[in-house]
C-alpha cells in the first residue's frame, strides 16, 4: 500500500430516501466518513449522495445534519473532497464549497492517484443522446428555470422534490423497465463512452490510457473491461446495499458499509 493513505469513492447514498430507515442510512455513511479522518489521502463522492438536494442562498434542506457535519470534520482534518452532482444532487451550488470545504465537480475528469489515470463521474447521461433525455437534462441545468424554481416556497419545493424523487425509484424498481435502469454492460451507452473517452485521452496523452474509469447512478455494483484498455467500475446504491470502492495505490477493492450490528 502507499505510504500516503487510501482513496475511497462513495456513490449513490440517497439520503432522505423514501422507503428505508433514513436514520440508518445516514447514520452508516457518517460511521465510514468518521472513520477516514487518518486514514484517506482523499474521497470521491460521485453524485446522488443526497435522494433530493436543492440548494436556496439562505435555506439550508432540513435533515442530514450529521452527514454535513461528518463532511466538514472531514476536510477540517486535511482530507481533500471532491463532489460530483448527480441526478438527484445536480442544485448544489456553494454551500459545499464554502461551508464544508468540499470541491464540487460538475463533468467527468480524469485524477491521477498514485501513478494510475481514474476516469470519476456520476454516469448520468454519459453517451446517452436522446431527445427526451436531453430535454430534462436542459430543464434541470437551465439557470433561467432554476431561479423559477428558487421562487417557490422552499416547502412546496422540497415537497415536489422527494415526490419527483419518489417517483424516479419507483420506476426503476418496475420488473419491466429495468432493463432501462439497471448497467446492461456492453450494451450500455456508458460502456461505449468509456471506450471512446479512453481511446481520446490516449491519443491526446502520447498512449497513456486511462486505468480505471468509476460512476455510480446505476444501481447495480459491477465491473467491466474496457476495449481501449482499463476496467469500468459501476457502484451500488446505498438503500439496496452500500458498497464503495478503495484505492490504496496497488489495488482497487470493492466493500460494503457494514450496517448496524454487524462486526465487519
Amino acid at each position: 500500500m502507499a505510504a500516503g493513505g487510501k482513496y475511497y469513492f462513495i456513490s449513490d447514498v440517497h439520503l432522505g430516501v423514501s422507503g428505508c430507515c433514513r436514520r440508518e442510512l445516514e447514520a452508516r455513511f457518517v460511521a465510514l466518513l468518521e472513520s477516514l479522518r487518518g486514514d484517506a489521502a482523499g474521497v470521491f463522492l460521485l453524485g446522488d449522495i443526497f435522494d433530493f438536494w436543492y440548494e436556496y442562498r439562505y435555506v439550508i434542506p432540513r435533515g442530514h445534519t450529521r452527514a454535513l457535519g461528518a463532511l466538514a470534520r472531514l476536510t477540517d482534518s486535511g482530507v481533500p473532497v471532491w463532489f460530483f452532482p448527480g441526478n438527484h444532487d445536480v442544485w448544489a451550488y456553494s454551500y459545499f464549497e464554502q461551508e464544508l470545504g468540499v470541491n464540487v465537480v460538475r463533468e467527468p475528469m480524469v485524477k491521477e492517484l498514485y501513478g494510475r489515470n481514474f476516469c470519476l463521474g456520476h454516469g448520468d447521461g454519459l453517451g446517452r443522446s436522446g431527445a427526451g433525455f436531453r430535454f430534462i437534462r436542459w430543464m434541470f441545468h437551465n439557470r433561467f428555470l432554476q431561479i423559477l424554481f428558487s421562487a417557490l416556497h422552499p416547502r412546496w419545493a422540497f415537497g415536489l422534490g422527494y415526490a419527483w424523487a419518489a417517483h424516479s425509484r419507483k420506476v426503476k424498481n418496475e420488473p419491466g423497465r429495468a432493463s432501462l435502469y439497471f448497467f446492461r454492460g456492453k450494451d450500455e451507452p456508458l460502456y461505449r463512452f468509456a471506450d471512446s473517452f479512453g481511446k481520446r485521452y490516449s491519443s491526446a496523452h502520447g498512449g497513456a490510457g486511462v486505468d480505471y474509469y468509476i460512476f455510480g447512478h446505476y444501481h447495480t455494483p459491477g465491473s467491466i473491461d474496457i476495449p481501449s484498455g482499463g476496467r469500468m467500475y459501476i457502484l451500488g446504491c446505498w438503500a439496496d446495499g452500500g458498497e464503495y470502492a478503495v484505492f490504496d495505490g496497488d489495488s482497487l477493492e470493492i466493500r460494503t458499509a457494514p450496517r448496524p450490528g454487524w462486526t465487519s
